[in-house]
């Protein structure tokens, strides 16, 4: 008896396995067919609507004058700070606000054995700082501002928002 049940519970093991298979293999020939469609309908619209040839890159040429115009010493900004889109007020600032995210050291180190380990930032703290920009206002302040519902927009001119100047005196 114990023959028979042993049998037939390697047959009911084999049919699963083969049963799991044959559904693993159907998935990846409809991948394949999905795929080899999505290749098709590319090829129509590729040769329907084909890509330009672009002569003038405006993008390019947009981020070269942000470039060229901020790569300064030091640049007058104005600086409008909004929370959940209402005006809070602007600052004449010294220069391109910087993102509280970005470091002047690598967040990672990659090894060649594939391990990837988060290394501390400068001031020896680990973590992820929070949203927001920083920036120095004119007078040499320096101004962190962040925080859900915060937005802001920055300018080399100033714009007619109404808006309070939020600027300190400098410290005597």
């Amino acid at each position: 008896m114990k023959k028979v049940f042993s049998i037939i519970g390697v047959a009911l093991g084999i049919s699963l396995v083969i049963l799991f298979m044959s559904s693993a293999g159907q998935k990846e020939i409809n991948r394949a067919k999905d795929q080899a469609t999505q290749a098709d309908i590319f090829a129509v619209a590729a040769s329907t609507v084909p890509i330009p040839s672009v002569s003038y890159f405006t993008e390019r040429r947009t981020i070269q004058k942000f470039m060229q115009r901020y790569d300064k010493p030091s640049v007058v900004t104005y600086v409008y700070l909004f929370n959940f889109g209402q005006v809070i007020g602007y600052y004449v600032a010294d220069g391109k606000p910087a993102s509280i995210r970005s470091y002047l050291v690598p967040e990672e180190a990659y090894y060649s054995n594939g391990a990837t380990l988060t290394q501390p930032n400068i001031d020896g703290t680990y973590g992820e700082d929070n949203p927001g920009i920083r920036f120095f206002t004119a007078e040499g302040t320096a101004v962190e501002f962040g925080g859900s519902g915060a937005a802001y927009l920055y300018t080399d001119a100033p714009l007619p928002i109404n808006a309070p100047k939020l600027n300190t005196k400098p410290a005597k």
